[in-house]
């Protein structure tokens, strides 16, 4: 039975029929050997220690795995990234260091270790193994997309056995990969009631229907990573009105507000002044401004066409800045005033009230109205090419952030959405300096504009700062080593402190 696409996303189940006693009714039905299939790999293809044969499959009871997937169904469409720790695209790299890092300041040691916990056992597939063997993949949405990444597993009691495919991660359509997790829950009920067994968990007895739903609280709270209660007091409202306006207007779907958007972005311990700016920044997103609308619906199109040929979010952000330059006819060219860019697109920009931290930017966007962004106050910002690059950041997502029910938001912090944070970054790189102009500005050979008088007159004009030139040179292999890029971060980056 094949539940899915090889080459996609699929679960491949060879039924079978154990000759022995189940010692728990998970086990009374629904055995199979299970193969899981990411892009035509099988990741259940493993070598058992003291044999040559490639097995295909692990032979496992599939209830404890269909249990696992129904009561963390909302985890796994809604929580895109840890509440209290930064995770990448390296999930399983990121839950170890989780367990290395000490608590921070204020929060339980017992509380910080169960967060990680609780973590783990709603994105990786083990956590419904309840004893036997599966391969150790990690599933974490990341807007429209699925990131699904696999490890060596390691299993304590013999035999040992070596995967064929140990280690790696794919990106997939959300919708691909909870298609064919819901299939599989339908095919355990199925097969138990094909067995004529008592079922072992309440849900299986409910419609398919019910499995997924979802108090509206709880869907805010996974969504955002922080309690209602903490969110009421973020933006400075009671508990009753904030969860309306955490969520989106005609569905129960919290991604569904440019709010929660923004919210979810901001780091564990947000400044006090941060929910005046989302208001003030959502609310002018709310005004109908038709003229800046076109404009800004026009630049999505344009960018979505052009970052559509790009295999990760670096280089779909820098093939979208490059569109944007071809249509405002500056080829290699310094761009003045990124503002009047922005006013091109019908971004809105206005100044902040407060002065900030660790969060720099926050924008907020609806398709039947307009998009506004606010440029947050900090050392950073304060500096002109700190107050540029967040200004061409706040492009790069205006363009290129998927639009949920029409809604887009998010905050310039360490703790934004992985994709769109990677995907923003490039494209504000490459807006303010771009690689067509590095061959001259390197005077056509490597190194060349490591020159400290050279890269001196290039951070002068185009107006960016030592990190950024430094990164786009090197990514753009204009400099021969990590080593050079570092130091010249470390030689002028003294401007960006």
């Amino acid at each position: 039975m094949l539940i899915g696409n090889r080459e996609r996303f699929a679960i491949e189940l060879v039924p079978i029929a154990p000759g022995w006693e189940s010692r728990y009714a998970p086990e009374a039905a629904a055995w199979a050997g299970l193969s899981m299939w990411v892009k035509g790999s099988n990741l259940c293809r493993h070598v058992r220690e003291g044999e040559e044969e490639i097995r295909e499959a692990f032979y496992v009871p599939l209830a404890p795995l269909a249990d696992w997937i129904v009561r963390h169904h909302a985890a796994l469409r809604l929580e895109e990234r840890a509440a209290g720790f930064i995770t990448n695209r390296r999930l399983h790299d990121a839950v170890r260091a989780w367990g290395d890092a000490p608590a921070p300041a204020g929060v339980d040691e017992d509380a910080w270790l169960d967060a990680r916990e609780a973590f783990w056992s709603r994105h990786f597939l083990a956590a419904g193994a309840d004893g036997a063997r599966l391969p150790n993949v990690a599933l974490l949405r990341s807007d429209d997309d699925m990131l699904i990444t696999w490890d060596a597993p390691r299993f304590a009691a013999p035999p040992a056995v070596e995967m064929i495919h140990p280690r790696g991660s794919v990106t997939l359509a959300w919708h691909e990969v909870s298609d064919a997790l819901h299939q599989l829950t339908e095919h355990v009920v199925a097969a138990f009631a094909a067995a004529g067994v008592s079922v072992p968990y309440p849900w299986m007895s409910a419609a398919p229907s019910t499995w997924h739903h979802l108090d509206p609280r709880i869907a805010v709270e996974l969504y955002c990573g922080r309690s209602l209660a903490e969110l009421a007091a973020l933006l400075s409202m009671k508990e009753s009105q904030v969860l309306p306006l955490l969520l989106g207007s005609t569905t129960q779907d919290p991604g569904a507000s440019p709010v929660s958007q923004v919210v979810r972005d901001l780091p564990p311990r947000p400044s006090p002044d941060i929910g005046t700016e989302i208001h003030r920044t959502a609310s002018r997103a709310m005004t109908s401004a038709p003229a800046r609308r076109a404009a800004w619906l026009a630049g999505r199109d344009l960018a979505a066409d052009a970052s559509r040929a790009g295999a990760t979010p670096e280089e779909q952000g820098q093939l979208a800045a490059r569109a944007v330059r071809d249509e405002l006819k500056r080829d290699g060219e310094p761009i003045d005033s990124v503002e009047s860019v922005l006013a091109h697109f019908g971004v809105e920009l206005q100044p902040s009230i407060a002065r900030f931290q660790r969060e720099r930017m926050v924008i907020a966007g609806r398709s039947n109205a307009s998009v506004s962004a606010t440029i947050l106050r900090t050392a950073r910002t304060e500096m002109s090419w700190g107050r540029r690059f967040e200004e061409a950041r706040a492009l790069g997502h205006a363009l290129l952030d998927p639009l949920r029910e029409g809604v887009m938001g998010a905050a310039s912090t360490r703790w934004a959405q992985p994709s769109r944070r990677r995907r923003s970054g490039a494209f504000a790189a490459e807006l303010l300096l771009p690689s067509s102009a590095l061959e001259a500005l390197s005077d056509g050979v490597l190194d060349g504009a490591a020159e400290p008088g050279r890269f001196e007159d290039l951070l002068e004009q185009y107006g960016v700062g030592a990190r950024t030139a430094a990164n786009q040179l090197y990514n753009q292999r204009w400099l021969s080593d990590r080593a050079v890029r570092e130091e010249l971060i470390e030689l002028f980056g003294h401007r960006e402190e």
